[in-house]
């Protein structure tokens, strides 16, 4: 138990120390004009356009009127395109197309982090809170009609993290016709000893560091909240079971969609990651989602709150026709 114990310590120890050297340390966007009560949601992503219709429109139906998507090392598809047909009726889609490569002496810069700091930089005057997530990230209402009611329950505080809700393949050989609301509801329960990931919503005016999984803002300095308002005073303090909370916002993370598509990951290899690395880690990583779950409904129940009942009306809601 002791060793056990050690090692698992040793491995956050490390893994922390990597993504503080990592990490972005900006100064927060200052502006005269008071900010509007919404939330701008900021992505960043590459050939999605099997995916991006119906990530905004979902989000649109959460409450989202803004969307700044980076279209990252110029996709082939017709990503930006599709993307921009939504920058209608109320909804403000910013395609911005990005490429860089950066770095702070012998420490990379993801694209990833450069780009939300960007969207803070520019746009972050604009808007009460920003959310930083990927294509495969779906933020969940749990008992109001949409995000913004709920985070108006938490807006003492600047710096929000919501844990992932991993849903494995669930049985998939190949893409499925439907979307992923209703394609993919068998939620990987994890064990005692997971350590939770989390993404982030802040208030962009208050913000002083940065990275993919975890923020910082100058008035709660290393403490963040939960979706219920409850605080921890330190980021490392995150994953204790008592701060771990879905109550009223759930983030759902597809990671791993059908086993086809998951394979496909397994060609993409990520900044400074051995090909081998990252193939041992997709596989576990598919094997691991697919076992010990759960039905979880939460986002079907979000949709037929807003009278969507069933794939097809949520099909064609996507669409535009209805």
């Amino acid at each position: 138990m002791v060793a056990l114990f050690l090692h698992r310590y040793l491995k956050n120890r490390s893994w922390v120390l990597h993504k503080v050297a990592r990490s972005l340390f900006i100064d927060a966007p200052r502006t005269d004009v008071a900010q509007e009560n919404n939330l701008a949601v900021v992505l960043i992503c590459k050939d999605e356009e099997d995916y991006i219709d119906e990530w905004i429109r979902y989000h649109e139906l959460a409450g989202v009127r803004h969307f700044y998507i980076y279209d990252n090392d110029y996709s082939s598809g017709n990503t930006a395109a599709k993307a921009l047909e939504h920058n209608r009726g109320g909804v403000a889609v910013i395609v911005l197309p990005w490429k860089l490569k950066a770095s702070a002496g012998n420490v990379a810069i993801s694209p990833q982090e450069a780009a939300y700091a960007h969207a803070v930089a520019c746009f972050g005057h604009k808007h009460r809170w920003m959310a930083f997530i990927d294509i495969d990230e779906f933020i969940v209402p749990r008992q109001h009609g949409t995000i913004i009611e709920s985070l108006d329950r938490l807006k003492r505080h600047s710096n929000i993290s919501l844990p992932w809700n991993q849903f494995g393949h669930c049985g998939h050989a190949t893409k499925p016709s439907d979307p992923c609301a209703f394609a993919y509801m068998l939620k990987h329960q994890p064990n005692i000893y997971h350590n939770h990931q989390f993404k982030c919503i802040i208030d962009p005016a208050k913000l002083s560091m940065l990275s993919v999984h975890y923020c910082m803002t100058t008035d709660m300095d290393g403490a963040t909240s939960n979706d219920k308002g409850q605080v921890v005073e330190s980021l490392s303090k995150r994953t204790a079971a008592r701060f771990v909370s879905s109550e009223f916002l759930q983030l759902n993370h597809y990671q791993a969609k059908s086993i086809e598509e998951s394979q496909a990951k397994l060609n993409q290899t990520l900044h400074g990651e051995l090909e081998e690395e990252r193939k041992y880690r997709v596989l576990a990583q598919i094997k691991t989602l697919s076992t010990n779950v759960v039905e979880d409904t939460a986002i079907v129940d979000f949709l037929s709150r807003h009278g969507i009942n069933n794939s097809r009306e949520y099909s064609q809601y996507i669409k535009g026709e209805v």
